[in-house]
């Protein structure tokens, strides 16, 4: 019913490993603040904790420079902690609401605007995290990484660890990767066996390797429901789910490209080149993140026409993510 092809998971690969990246790829993705180490990584580690659904939820300017989503949630979090640490110590979100956290997620923006339903639901999570991080690292994320030895993988490595807190306990890890990810590319912490880190599977990945062909489905009823956007059960999200991870960890072995660096742009390419208009028929990016991340402009292809099944065919073009209730991507 849904299967990985892997002829179209090369021919990704090659894409990958023929892009270069932009000079300040690294500082996009884990913005270079005036704060304390502890305070910065308080400010990764509460983003990641809640960094989920924002679908259009989230956009606004930072320092003159517009973000959405996840990049708005960050950067909100980041110059939090930049303004004053004391708003990003435990202590302080510990006893956050939904409202302080509107406000905070407002404050340093310009032209800000937050359309999260659930920010009740989002600021219990820190709540519960801030305790947790009391509990069982002292407070300090600096030492959940310590614990961690500069691994991610194995029995004490930083997967384990941030699972003894709930926000990261997902079995495919996605905040907990989406936080590692961002450590990674501060240059806060080292990994050591990034052949061990997880692909960070979200509903951008899952349209996407969908879309060009990367899974197949074969059962019309999924099929349909994909195209119609409307729920599909929980065992067929997570045989999506899960192919999309066995694409991306297979596109980041024939590609020879860190699991980091490959993971970040197959999700900058879906959410700037194919979403609500795929660019092969649209021309028009929905989002820059994906040029900026690259060292080239965007000159009127996709950078996976040449191969992309959906490209060909329009049915395969209007695929969606699965539609699910979740918390964890």
């Amino acid at each position: 019913m849904i299967r990985v092809d892997y002829e179209h998971v090369r021919s990704l690969a090659n894409t990958l490993s023929s892009l270069h990246l932009a000079p300040d790829f690294a500082e996009q993705l884990a913005p270079r603040i005036r704060a304390s180490r502890e305070a910065t990584l308080r400010a990764f580690l509460w983003s990641s904790s809640v960094c989920h659904s924002t679908k259009g939820g989230l956009k606004g300017a930072f320092k003159g420079v517009e973000f959405k989503g996840w990049d708005y949630l960050l950067r909100a979090f980041c110059a939090a902690a930049e303004d004053d640490e004391a708003l990003v110590s435990p202590e302080s979100v510990f006893s956050i609401s939904g409202d302080q956290l509107l406000k905070m997620l407002l404050r340093y923006s310009m032209n800000g605007e937050v359309l999260l339903t659930d920010l009740d639901r989002r600021a219990e999570i820190l709540r519960i995290c801030a305790s947790q991080l009391t509990e069982v690292f002292r407070g300090s994320v600096n030492t959940l990484l310590q614990r961690a030895h500069n691994k991610v993988g194995g029995s004490s490595g930083a997967y384990r660890q941030l699972a003894l807190l709930d926000a990261f306990r997902d079995p495919l890890m996605k905040k907990s990767s989406a936080f590692l990810m961002t450590v990674h590319f501060s240059g806060l912490w080292t990994v050591m066996d990034q052949e061990r880190v997880l692909p960070m599977i979200d509903y951008h990945r899952m349209r996407l390797l969908c879309r060009t062909g990367c899974i197949e489905i074969t059962d019309a009823d999924t099929l349909r429901s994909l195209i119609a956007q409307t729920p599909v059960s929980p065992k067929v999200e997570a045989e999506i789910r899960e192919a999309a991870a066995e694409v991306c960890r297979a596109a980041a072995k024939f590609s020879q490209i860190p699991m980091f660096q490959c993971d970040v742009l197959i999700w900058a390419h879906a959410r700037s080149c194919c979403r609500h208009f795929p660019l092969c028929v649209s021309k028009r990016l929905e989002n820059p993140s994906f040029y900026q991340y690259i060292s080239k402009p965007y000159l009127g292809t996709c950078e996976f026409q040449t191969w992309c099944q959906g490209n060909k065919e329009e049915l395969l073009r209007e695929i969606w993510e699965p539609q699910v209730f979740t918390e964890r991507y």
